[in-house]
């Protein structure tokens, strides 16, 4: 079933306070970016998760991923500069489609991954205002950049869209340069202020090593007797 989440995507990894921004070389995921799930596995969540009520003010601030993994690109966004990445570039509202339901994803170029999450029972200070002010984290391992520099992630500030009383976002990356491609943990982090709320770790791998990495070895194989 294919359908899209009609959800404003809090900052993404490159915060555009009202565009879908997807980070990396040149990718950063965020506000209005539209998801469409083609895929069984999460989908009812992410339903859930759009239409569930706001609930009780009065308890503490909550937050839930409803869906993360691996997305395509059914509509590729445009490619801009940002000083908040760890590239400097960020890609603007694409439209992406779920595919499946991992924390495994390949290094592969044009590999798009990351979660959407939802907060709700707001504070007071937030509940009537329009946006949320809040802090995303990305730890991920070390990579050269074309001037020499190292990246290790990023640390910014990023704006969550309030609407009905909670915030809808999605944080996540794209590889689209080679120097991108390095393997170990991707940790997304969103904080409110003090408050850690929403933390996933994903593990890039060389498709190379992890095709046959469930696989039982190979018997050797056996010629017939003369």
């Amino acid at each position: 079933m294919k359908y899209l989440i009609a959800c404003l995507i809090a900052a993404v990894l490159a915060g555009c306070d009202q565009t879908p921004d997807i980070t990396n070389s040149t990718d950063n995921t965020d506000n209005d970016a539209g998801i469409a799930n083609t895929t069984g596995a999460g989908a009812d969540e992410a339903g859930a998760a759009a239409e569930a009520p706001a609930g009780d003010a009065t308890q503490e601030l909550q937050a839930q991923v409803f869906q993360f993994g691996i997305y395509t690109a059914a509509k590729k966004g445009r490619i801009g500069k940002s000083a908040e990445t760890n590239t400097g570039k960020i890609v603007r509202k694409p439209v992406l489609e779920h595919l499946s339901m991992t924390d495994r994803v390949p290094l592969e170029k044009d590999t798009y991954f990351g979660l959407q999450y939802r907060l709700w029972n707001l504070p007071t200070e937030v509940t009537d205002k329009r946006v949320m002010e809040l802090r995303s984290l990305l730890i991920h391992p070390e990579m050269t950049l074309p001037d020499g520099s190292r990246s290790t992630g990023w640390d910014r500030s990023r704006k969550g869209i309030v609407k009905s009383r909670q915030v809808l976002g999605f944080d996540g990356y794209a590889f689209n340069e080679d120097y991108e491609l390095v393997e170990g943990d991707w940790t997304f982090q969103i904080w409110y202020q003090d408050r850690l709320l929403v933390e996933r770790t994903f593990i890039t791998y060389r498709p190379e090593e992890g095709a046959g990495a469930d696989q039982e070895p190979a018997e050797p194989a056996v010629e017939n007797p003369a």
